[in-house]
């Protein structure tokens, strides 16, 4: 009995000298890095190591003591304090007995980068230290292209997004010698925090092998692409100098065609005339050599020559044929349509996300109330998919309500209407922002007396050679491609490429606000 007494006693001093006496707090000197998506522990020591169940415990962000990441009082974390932010994301994963107060995050954003901070208080004492998260995240392989500005000239532009920091972009030539270092990179910062980087250059192609475009935050992580600059315009000719001897020449010719026109007509007269023709059939047609032949090529995008690289985050191109030399990636080439309709996916469209003058029905949208949305005027005309999508290759297509009655009408009869994806991040959006791909936005639009355009930064006119019935739609998420065909003849529209990585996309379909029909969406 007297043991347990003086064993009692002996806590109770304990516990009195933790709750009366100074601590310290330790933790990491350096950021703690992490990658997107991922978690990361916050580490958080006392010392000496007192038993922290008794103490008030609050991690929130450096810049904003009122951003709690989580708060632990009264002995049980205060869900309710927590910011929306962090609610769900945060937990307390040390042994509180032995003073261990480290914080874990899961499902990192961009938006956790920074400094946190670690403050414990006890009845008498508190401490606070500061913890920094880190988050490298490594972009996509540069997309090159060229367009030819003069006879001997052409202009070659390096585009990579998905950085999380400024990445610094190379030129080589084939020999690895840097190419003009003194261009200036464009760098640009979409809505998640990722950074592109562009630049462009100006070669001659008689003049230069390949070259290559480089970028990269350290050494060992670069991504590199290769293009080997082609001419295509047709050779013309050198202007000839020889003066009198071109003249001399031309005479010369013109004599020779006389004599033998002389020659010709001598032989006409020996010969005498043929009689003309007396049978019942008429005279043979002759072969009409300029007879129309449909073209049966690809579509062909209306794009400018580029005078600087101000090219947008997203860009939208046509397929592209050129030839390169690319150590891991070259100009994107988009499968034709038979490949990717192997990667269709069944999508019904999510009525709650509609606005009210859109009526839905599983795959089906039409506009009701036309007069109802320019009431509005808050939210944009269109409606989501269910589904949700973050990796793999998705075909769909999309059409009239009135091709899949059988009517077979084509899309350009309609007034307006819009398809394409958007990121989860996006779809929550509160804000009526701008459909673009700065926003999360990835769409192409069609508007009768405009034709075909797409939402990127300057707006991008698509010359699509017929009219079509039904529109095909594949997202290849591992290469990060958005494109467009003609489900019809499988010619290709366009295509949007260096789409986000590591984000989720949803579908989305505007049946336009002045048609009767509405629009249908599978596959």
């Amino acid at each position: 009995m007297l043991v347990f007494f003086l064993c009692l006693t002996m806590m109770l001093n304990l516990s009195d000298k933790a709750a009366g006496s100074t601590f310290n707090l330790t933790v990491p000197l350096g950021p703690i890095t992490s990658q997107l998506d991922a978690s990361v522990i916050l580490p958080c020591q006392l010392y000496p190591h007192f038993n922290a169940q008794p103490f008030r415990v609050h991690w929130h962000r450096s810049d904003d003591v009122e951003t709690t990441v989580l708060l632990y009082e009264g002995q049980q974390i205060q869900e309710a304090s927590a910011d929306p932010l962090y609610r769900g994301r945060a937990s307390l994963v040390g042994d509180l007995e032995k003073g261990d107060v480290s914080l874990k995050l899961e499902n990192l954003t961009l938006a956790d980068r920074g400094g946190y901070v670690c403050f414990v208080k006890s009845e008498t004492w508190y401490e606070r230290a500061r913890v920094s998260v880190g988050m490298k995240v490594v972009g996509l392989i540069p997309v090159m292209s060229y367009t030819e500005v003069g006879q001997d000239q052409m202009n070659v532009t390096c585009v990579s997004d998905g950085w999380s920091t400024e990445p610094t972009l190379t030129w080589r030539n084939k020999m690895g010698r840097g190419i003009d270092d003194n261009l200036v990179p464009k760098y640009s910062t979409d809505a998640i925090g990722l950074v592109s980087v562009s630049s462009w250059l100006l070669v001659s192609p008689s003049k230069s092998e390949w070259i290559s475009c480089s970028v990269h935050l350290s050494d060992e992580e670069i991504k590199e692409s290769r293009l080997l600059p082609q001419n295509t315009r047709p050779q013309t000719e050198t202007p000839d100098t020889s003066g009198p001897w071109k003249a001399a020449f031309i005479i010369a010719l013109i004599l020779a065609l006389l004599g033998l026109g002389l020659l010709f007509l001598s032989y006409r007269k020996e010969i005498g005339e043929r009689p003309p023709c007396t049978g019942t059939e008429g005279p043979e047609k002759p072969a009409n050599i300029e007879e129309a032949v449909p073209l049966k090529g690809k579509s062909v995008e209306r794009v400018p020559k580029p005078q600087m690289a101000e090219k947008s985050t997203n860009t939208v191109t046509p397929e592209m044929t050129e030839k390169s030399t690319t150590t891991e990636a070259q100009i994107i080439r988009m499968p034709g349509l038979d490949t990717v309709r192997g990667n269709a996916v069944q999508l019904t469209l999510d009525d709650k996300t509609a606005p009210d003058f859109l009526k839905v029905r599983d795959k089906s949208a039409t506009c009701k109330d036309p007069g109802k949305m320019a009431a509005q005027g808050t939210q944009h005309p269109h409606v989501l998919c269910k589904e949700r999508l973050s990796s793999h290759q998705h075909y769909w297509e999309v059409m009239d309500n009135a091709t899949l009655a059988v009517n077979m009408q084509a899309l350009q009869k309609r007034q307006s209407w819009y398809v394409g994806v958007c990121t989860s991040t996006a779809a929550v959006s509160k804000k009526k922002l701008p459909l673009t791909p700065q926003n999360g936005y990835w769409i192409l639009h069609y508007q009768k007396g405009t034709g075909f355009f797409t939402n990127t930064e300057t707006t991008a006119a698509l010359s699509v050679a017929s009219n079509f019935c039904k529109l095909g739609v594949h997202l290849d998420c591992d290469k990060h491609t958005l494109s467009f065909y003609n489900a019809g003849d499988g010619t290709h529209i366009c295509t949007f490429y260096n789409i986000p990585p590591l984000k989720t996309f949803i579908p989305l379909i505007c049946p336009g606000v002045k048609d009767g029909d509405g629009m249908y969406i599978g596959k």
